[in-house]
């Protein structure tokens, strides 16, 4: 029986409160015997209130891991829709799901109802911290720090929060005791605010954690100490918390459960029971130091080893970059390209990694058809494995888009998590990474710097393959004649001299073959320029069969041709010109035309050395050819 197989929709896997989500979907599905994809982009949206916005093409190039899902694997999903960059992108996944059958829960997302939702209540959540100040340590007189003034529902809902638990309680809710610290920095200019009225409060609730370091740091640069002269609670119960002191007193949002019950309620759906639209998962209050309810413990119980080992993995990481960036640089071969991977690798212990890239991208014919409109951001039918790191798939092993990864994800007896980032560069989808992690507690934004460097890298790599290419490609019609393929006289000037001196040194007869096609401006007049065109085709086509690959074959006119060859054999070239005549005479038997095709050739042969005048053979090989014209006196009719 195929294991059931749940994916998970993110922005920002490094992120710890989204991690705590998947971490609690990822545990669960472990429990169950489930596989779980965990599809995430490491760039986040931007925080309110921050001068930053994303151009289109991040967002598109970040949005590129989820359309690569391929929804026949797939009996559940997990989203995170109020996270992801853009909308269309959450309305696509909603949608295929819906066509599919496939169960769709989305975790806290109060932006969207438009399908099951897991609520983790930031009412209910600050309601706790109130009670806790009020009902345990009697405070009447209570400031409050929230998000942001209008059209945050977060804050809106915490600042509501605290207006109800007040009132509950009898004590009146005072407008010049609720400030707006914008879930960051703004918290440091409302604590100064708080420190210039005449009386200050018993306590100080923030709306999220981060405003309460703020807030704290502020306070004690001011001489006040905390609990005691006043208190100060957070919200979320970030790690940070445990390495602050005061460690703050907060509220841990039942991230994790959440994670646990959506799982539960996609099993639910795929044996066919409806759940509420909306499940309420209960927050968590967490008392620190802050409020006086755990004893104070300083940052020096943290030793000097331990801050010293992390200031060195910094450093080393740090250096890892720098040295992959290098490593990149050099790489001359794709098969190069990724050999700096396995450190980081290492470092986010992943189990497997695979580097999957677009299979047109590593194509040796790959066309490029510059003067073609490119569509950007086309997820490609094909992709190629670029690496190896806890697998055997060969470097190069082509694979279709669909299954996701060169390997079945099936053939081990355990469950397992894997993990797709993008990788794109400018406005070209280039593949993606596939890991197996070991672990989901990755280190912070070190996983996005690595995650951007190596788009940045192999971005830079294959544009400058491509580069290459198109620069060729250029050459190409630069030095070539359109219809027929042959050289124009740019690339007879470019490359005849060269020609001229290989000849010489190889002590072979050099031959200038001049042609001509017969009758053109009669099939022009009588037929149109395209049947014209056919017979310029047809004349050019016999020349490059006939004469060596080596030689220089030339358009130099409308019909006009000319070819520098190099032969053994004094006779040669009488011999090939005859085939030609041949080939012209086979044409025209099996064609059904109202014109018969043509060509006359004259040719000068001999033995090169460094007194031979190329433009003077070319004029007297010109001259045989219409010396042929006369002495060919072949009657055709057009």
């Amino acid at each position: 029986m195929k294991r059931k197989t749940i994916a998970v929709c993110i922005t920002g896997f490094d992120l710890e409160y989204e991690m705590s989500v998947v971490d609690g979907v990822t545990k669960r599905c472990k429990e169950l015997g489930l596989n779980c994809l965990v599809f995430f982009n490491p760039t986040r949206k931007p925080q309110r209130g921050l001068d930053l916005v994303l151009s289109d093409t991040i967002i598109n190039g970040e949005m590129q891991v989820f359309r690569i899902m391929n929804y026949d694997l797939i009996d559940g999903i997990v989203t995170f829709g109020e996270s992801l960059l853009d909308e269309k992108t959450f309305f696509d996944i909603a949608k295929n799901a819906k066509e599919k059958n496939i169960p769709l829960i989305d975790v806290d997302d109060l932006a969207h109802d438009q399908e099951k939702r897991i609520i983790l209540s930031n009412k209910y959540a600050m309601e706790a911290v109130l009670e806790h100040l009020i009902a345990e340590h009697g405070l009447t007189k209570i400031d409050f720090i929230g998000g942001f003034k209008d059209n945050n529902i977060q804050s809106e809902e915490r600042l509501e929060a605290y207006k109800t638990t007040l009132k509950r309680h009898g004590i009146p809710v005072e407008d010049d005791r609720i400030y707006f610290g914008e879930f960051w920095r703004k918290a440091i200019e409302c604590t100064e605010q708080i420190l210039k009225k005449p009386e200050l409060p018993e306590a100080i609730v923030c709306a999220n954690d981060t405003m309460a370091f703020f807030c704290m740091d502020t306070l004690k640069e001011h001489g006040y100490k905390i609990p005691e002269d006043i208190i100060v609670t957070g919200f979320d119960a970030v790690s940070d918390c445990q390495s602050y002191t005061p460690s703050p007193t907060t509220v841990r949002r039942a991230t994790f459960e959440s994670g646990e019950k959506a799982v539960d309620l996609i099993l639910e759906m795929i044996n066919g029971h409806e759940p509420e639209d909306i499940t309420y998962v209960d927050s968590v209050l967490v008392k620190g130091q802050s409020c006086g309810c755990m004893p104070s413990i300083t940052l020096d119980d943290i030793s000097y080893n331990e801050r010293y080992s992390r200031y060195q993995d910094f450093k080393e990481f740090t250096r890892y970059i720098l040295d992959m960036n290098v490593d990149f640089s050099v790489a001359e071969e794709s098969n190069e390209l990724f050999a700096g991977l396995t450190k980081g690798a290492k470092i986010f212990k992943f189990n497997k990694l695979f580097v999957c890239i677009n299979s047109e991208l590593e194509a040796e014919s790959y066309d490029l058809g510059i003067d073609e409109e490119i569509k950007p951001w086309t997820v490609p039918e094909k992709m190629v494995s670029m690496y190896n790191y806890g697998h055997e798939i060969p470097i190069g092993t082509e694979f279709t888009t669909s299954q996701l990864i060169p390997e079945a994800m099936n053939d081990t007896d355990e469950a397992l998590i894997y993990a797709f980032a993008p990788i794109y560069f400018k406005n070209t989808f280039l593949g993606y990474l596939a890991a197996v992690p070991s672990t989901i507690e990755l280190e912070g934004d070190l996983l996005s710097t690595w995650l951007t460097a190596i788009s940045n890298n192999a971005g830079s790599f294959y544009m400058n393959k491509k580069l290459e290419k198109a620069l060729d490609e250029l050459e190409m019609l630069n030095l070539h004649d359109p219809l027929t393929g042959m050289f124009n006289r740019r690339g007879l000037n470019k490359y005849e001299k060269d020609f001229l001196q290989n000849t010489i040194k190889s002590g072979k007869y050099l031959s200038v073959i001049c042609a001509d096609v017969d009758g053109l401006k009669i099939v022009n007049d009588a037929y149109g320029h395209e049947e014209g065109d056919n017979a310029i085709t047809k004349c050019s086509d016999a020349l490059l069969n006939v004469f060596p690959s080596s030689s220089i074959s030339v358009r130099t006119g409308g019909d006009e041709f000319l070819v520098l060859a190099a032969f053994d054999d004094l006779n040669e070239p009488d011999r090939l010109i005859k085939v030609i005549y041949e080939r012209m005479e086979d044409y025209n038997r099996l064609q059904v035309k109202p014109y018969k095709v043509g060509c006359s050739c004259g040719h000068v042969t001999l033995k090169p050395d460094e007194n031979t005048d190329l433009n003077a053979l070319k004029n007297e090989a010109d001259s045989m050819m219409y010396l042929e014209k006369h002495k060919k006196k072949t009657v055709r009719k057009y």
